[in-house]
């Protein structure tokens, strides 16, 4: 059962000593609490923030940014307080809004040595950290067009690596693909996975596929409430149904009771919905140790029922959209 390694891959848990720590973390617009009580330590990972749109996502990274004062609780960035220490914090973060925020009228090149000016890269190494971040974006050979000549995914991967010239620790990506074709989206995917090396990325969307494919952990958010913090893996295992094995089969009723016994010896829940007249049935399994044993174990089980014919078996592995409706009873929303 190898494949299973390929549907759940290994992702990397270790966490190293936070340099984003949040604790109690409260906002209020009038009377709508806007962020609860949130507590979070984030390190040196790729770290999602998900859920809808004003579920509190952009409100805590303009508090991390220090663009906005808490009402309640603490925040620590590499140890600075953004309140009392915004200059020194902002120069630890690389913040690239859901507005791209680039000038058009200039150049990808006069965009690049603008900031690089604006937050101090000295002078000395300006150009080679612009040539850098141009070859990371794959844009050299449009560096000297006017930015308001580029695609969508053009601006947003200048906007990615510009956040990057003054190498920051900490790398926020507030909805980095958002609008993007599925072409761009796949580079800066690519591109955000190309900047891990030891530096905290903290992003967030409400794309599912997204988190699940960058994200060392996922925090759910909902109405600004922290309803689940975990890997991507671990979030479907525990929270989206378990594995479904969906199942064509012919057989008497009296077999099928039988084979459904069997499996509930493996698994307590499992049961059988039928969904069609062509005897379609849902086989639900709560996920109980490694997906791959387990699995394992229901191939066995129909092996012992010759008299179940076994017209097709497919494995679905639970998504984090099944995740969040399991939790919060509602879809993301784009």
């Amino acid at each position: 059962m190898q494949f299973i390694n390929v549907l759940f891959p290994t992702q990397h848990t270790e966490v190293h000593p936070a340099m984003i720590s949040i604790s109690n973390l409260t906002k209020r617009f009038g009377d709508r609490v806007v962020v609860d009580n949130l507590s979070v330590d984030i390190g040196s990972e790729i770290f999602s923030f998900l859920g809808p749109n004003g579920a509190g996502k952009t409100t805590v990274v303009n508090m991390l940014c220090g663009l906005l004062n808490r009402d309640g609780g603490e925040i620590q960035i590499a140890g600075l307080d953004p309140e009392t220490a915004p200059g020194a914090v902002r120069r630890r973060i690389g913040l690239v809004p859901q507005e791209t925020a680039l000038y058009e009228y200039l150049t990808a090149c006069e965009n690049l040595e603008f900031h690089a000016k604006f937050y101090g890269v000295p002078r000395s190494e300006q150009q080679q950290r612009i040539h850098e971040v141009l070859e990371l974006a794959q844009l050299t050979e449009r560096a000297n067009d006017r930015v308001g000549t580029y695609s969508g995914g053009m601006k947003r991967r200048l906007a990615l690596v510009r956040a990057l010239l003054h190498d920051p620790d900490i790398l926020i990506l507030d909805e980095p693909t958002l609008g993007i074709d599925v072409q761009n989206r796949n580079e800066i995917w690519h591109r955000i996975l190309q900047l891990k090396r030891g530096k905290t990325i903290l992003i967030t969307t409400n794309y599912m596929d997204e988190a699940d494919r960058l994200s060392d952990r996922c925090l759910i958010l909902d109405e600004g409430k922290l309803i689940a913090l975990d890997t991507p893996t671990k979030l479907k295992l525990q929270h989206a149904g378990g594995i479904r094995v969906e199942a064509v089969v012919a057989a008497d009723r009296k077999a099928i009771t039988q084979l459904l016994d069997r499996l509930k010896q493996i698994s307590p829940d499992a049961r059988f919905t039928k969904t069609s007249q062509r005897r379609e049935f849902h086989l639900v399994l709560p996920a109980q140790g490694q997906a791959n044993e387990l699995l394992t174990k229901v191939s066995q089980v129909f092996r012992e029922f010759p008299l179940v014919d076994l017209r097709d078996l497919s494995i679905r592995i639970p998504t984090l959209d099944d995740v969040f409706l399991e939790l919060t009873g509602s879809r993301l929303r784009d």
